[in-house]
C-alpha cells in the first residue's frame, strides 16, 4: 500500500502555489516551499487537503551552501491514511513558527533552536529542550564535534601529567547550579502563583530521570514544563559516524523497555531503502518477538502504573508474568534487555529447540492471569476514583500534539502503524485495534489491557506458521549488504572478507531519503534516513512516539494537583531514553 500523498493532492498544491518543487520517491515524497509561504501551504494542506495530523517536525544541516538549514514537516491524513512532507529553507537561519497550526510542533522547534541554532519566529518561549540554557553550542551541527568541545581541563589524579596515558586532560562543560537555576526560570518565565514545585528528576514517580516544573497555587497546577535532557544520548549525532549496522545497538537503548520493537523499526527502514527482502521465517520470528515485547512492556507500565496509585499487588503478579518473557527473550536472543537480535535481512540466529513450546505454555498461561489483573482493578472503586476523567484528550488533541499508540487509540482515534503500514508478518496476522470511547486515564488502562489480548493472538498465528518453517533460512545473506552468520564467516574465506568489509566500510545504501515507522509500545517510532550513497547516513532522525505524548502532559495537568500528575504521567506511560535519544 502506498503510504504517501497522491497525484491528486499533489495537482491542487501545484495550481495552489506556484513556487512549489516536487520530489517524488517510493519511499518519500516531499513539496519544498519559500520561507514567505511555508504558513500558507501548512495551512492550505491541513484545513483543505485533510493532512491535520501533525507528526514531526526536524531540521537538516548543510554547511558548505546557503541557506544553511533546512526544515522538514511530516504530516497525515487520517481519512486517505497518507503523508506527506515539507521542505522550506531557514533563510537567515530562521523559519515562522508552527506552533498555532499544531500544538505538538512546539517542542520539535524548540529541539531545533537547541540542536541546530534555527530559530522561530513567533515561537511563544523559545528555549532549549535538551540542553542548558547557557550552553553555547548547537550538538547537531556537522562542524560540532562528535566527542563534544573540550573546554574544561580535568587534572590527573597523580598530580602530575603522564605520557602513558593515552587520553586528553580536557572534557566537555557541565552545566552549574547557577545554570540549573537559570534554565529552570526560562522554562517558566512568567510565574503565575505562589510557589514552583519541582518534582524530578530523581524522584520515582517521574519513571525516570525527567524534571517538571509547577507553579502552584495551593495544591493546584496553574503552569506546567518539563526540563528533559538528563539523559540525553545524542543518538542522531552519533549515526552520523557509524555504519547501519553499528546503529542497532543504539536502538536498543533508547526505549529500553521495548528494545525488539525499536530494532524492528529501525531495520525495516534500511531494509526498505537498500532493498532488501527478510526471509518469511525472519518475518514471523520478528513478529512475534515484538508482540512478546509488547506485553512485556504493558506488563511493567501496569505494574508500576498500580504501583503508584497504591495497588502493590498488582507489581508482583505483573513482574511473575515478565519474568517469563524476559526468560524467553534471553533463550532466543541471549540477552535479556538490549538483545540486539534483529539483523539487517533477518535476525541474528534461529530460533532455539524448544522455544515454540515454551512460548505455547505462556500463551495458555497468560490470558488467566490477565483476568486476574482485570478482576482486582477494572471495576475497583479506588482505581476508578483514580482514573475516570482524569486526563481526557480529545481527537482534536490527538491530531494536533501528534498523538500516537495507545494514548491516541483511547481516544478513538484508529492510528495503529500495524494496520495502515505493515511490515514483516503484520499483513498475515488478524487482529483487532481497540479502541476508547472518553480519552481518560481509565481508557488509557482498558485499551493496553485489551492489547495484550490481541497480542497473544498475533503471537498464537506466528507461531502456527513458525512450526511449518523448521530448517528454513532465518536471514537473507544473499544480497551483498547483508551481514554473514558466524558460521558462515568460521567457514569461508569469502564470508569473512564480506563480514569484515560491512563491518568497516558500512552499507552503502542508494541515495535518497525515506521515513519509515514502527508501532512502539509507546506509540509511533518512526526513522528518517538521508543518504548520500554512503556507509553511513547523512542525516538519521528518530521520531519519537514517547516524546510527543509527554508534551501533552504540560497542557491536562492544568488545574488538577500533584496527586493527579502520578496518575497522568503513568498513563501516558514514556520512557526517558526515547524522549531524550
Amino acid at each position: 500500500m502506498h503510504l504517501w500523498i497522491d497525484g491528486q493532492d499533489l495537482d491542487q498544491i501545484k495550481k495552489s502555489f506556484d513556487s512549489v518543487e516536487i520530489s517524488r520517491s517510493e519511499n518519500f515524497v516531499s513539496v519544498q516551499i519559500n520561507k514567505e509561504k511555508l504558513l500558507e501551504l501548512l495551512s492550505f494542506l491541513k484545513d483543505k487537503l485533510g493532512y491535520k495530523m501533525f507528526i514531526d517536525f526536524f531540521c537538516m544541516d548543510f554547511p558548505v551552501q546557503s541557506p544553511r538549514f533546512q526544515g522538514v514537516y511530516l504530516l497525515f491524513n487520517p481519512e486517505k491514511m497518507r503523508r506527506v512532507a515539507v521542505k522550506c529553507w531557514a533563510e537567515g537561519d530562521s523559519l515562522p513558527s508552527a506552533t498555532k497550526l499544531w500544538k505538538g510542533i512546539k517542542w520539535a522547534e524548540r529541539e531545533a533552536w537547541d540542536m541546530f541554532g534555527v530559530r522561530f519566529e513567533g515561537h511563544e518561549n523559545l528555549v532549549r529542550m535538551f540542553m542548558w540554557e547557557t550552553y553555547q553550542h548547537h550538538p547537531l551541527r556537522k562542524d560540532f564535534p562528535l566527542r563534544g568541545h573540550g573546554e574544561v581541563y580535568l587534572p590527573p589524579l597523580s598530580g602530575e601529567e603522564s605520557p602513558a596515558h593515552n587520553y586528553s586532560p580536557y572534557h566537555t562543560a557541565l552545566p552549574t547550579m547557577e545554570d540549573l537555576e537559570i534554565t529552570q526560570k526560562k522554562r517558566l518565565p512568567e510565574k503565575k502563583a505562589q510557589i514552583v514545585l519541582n518534582w524530578g528528576p530523581l524522584h520515582p514517580g517521574t519513571h525516570g530521570t525527567i524534571w517538571f516544573l509547577f507553579d502552584m497555587e495551593g495544591e493546584e497546577v496553574k503552569e506546567c514544563d518539563i526540563i528533559l535532557g538528563q539523559l540525553h544520548r545524542g543518538v542522531e549525532k552519533i549515526a552520523e559516524n557509524i555504519t547501519y549496522t553499528q546503529f542497532i545497538p543504539y536502538t536498543d537503548r533508547m526505549d529500553y523497555i521495548s528494545a525488539l520493537c525499536s530494532q524492528v523499526a529501525y531495520v525495516n527502514a534500511v531494509e526498505k531503502h537498500l532493498g532488501v527482502e527478510p526471509t518469511e521465517k525472519a518475518k514471523y520470528i520478528r513478529t512475534m518477538m515484538c508482540e512478546l515485547q509488547r506485553i512485556n512492556s504493558h506488563l511493567l507500565w501496569l505494574g508500576t502504573y498500580a504501583l503508584d496509585l497504591g495497588a502493590l499487588t498488582i507489581f508482583l503478579y505483573t513482574f511473575r508474568e515478565r519474568e517469563k518473557i524476559m526468560d524467553i527473550i534471553e533463550g532466543i536472543a541471549g540477552i535479556r534487555l538490549n538483545s540486539t537480535y534483529i539483523r539487517i535481512g533477518g535476525v541474528a540466529k534461529d530460533l532455539p529447540e524448544g522455544a515454540l513450546d515454551v512460548i505455547e505454555h505462556f500463551l495458555n498461561d497468560f490470558p488467566q492471569r490477565l483476568k486476574e489483573y482485570e478482576t482486582i482493578l477494572t471495576k475497583n472503586r479506588v482505581w476508578l476514583r483514580r482514573n475516570v476523567d482524569v486526563g481526557v484528550i480529545t481527537r482534536e488533541d490527538v491530531y494536533s500534539y501528534g498523538l500516537t499508540g495507545a494514548v491516541a487509540r483511547a481516544s478513538g482515534v484508529p492510528y495503529d502503524v500495524r494496520m495502515f503500514q505493515p511490515t514483516d508478518a503484520y499483513g498475515d496476522v488478524d487482529f483487532d485495534v481497540p479502541l476508547g470511547k472518553v480519552g481518560d486515564s481509565y481508557d488509557r488502562y482498558l485499551v493496553r489491557v485489551e492489547e495484550m489480548r490481541q497480542s497473544v493472538r498475533i503471537i498464537k498465528q506466528c507461531v502456527k506458521v513458525l512450526r511449518q518453517m523448521e530448517g528454513e533460512s532465518y536471514i537473507n545473506t544473499e544480497h551483498p549488504f547483508v551481514l554473514p552468520t558466524l558460521d558462515q564467516v568460521f567457514n569461508s574465506i569469502e564470508a569473512m572478507v564480506k563480514d569484515f568489509n560491512l563491518r568497516i566500510y558500512g552499507e552503502k545504501l542508494p541515495e535518497g531519503e525515506i521515513y519509515l515507522s514502527g508501532e512502539n509500545p509507546r506509540g509511533e517510532l518512526g526513522f528518517y534516513i538521508n543518504s548520500k550513497g554512503e556507509g553511513r547516513p547523512y542525516r538519521l532522525r528518530v521520531r519519537s512516539g514517547a516524546f510527543y505524548n509527554l508534551q501533552v502532559f504540560t497542557e491536562l495537568i492544568k488545574g488538577r494537583t500533584v496527586a493527579d500528575a502520578v496518575v497522568l504521567l503513568g498513563s501516558l506511560d514514556p520512557v526517558v531514553g526515547e524522549t531524550d535519544r
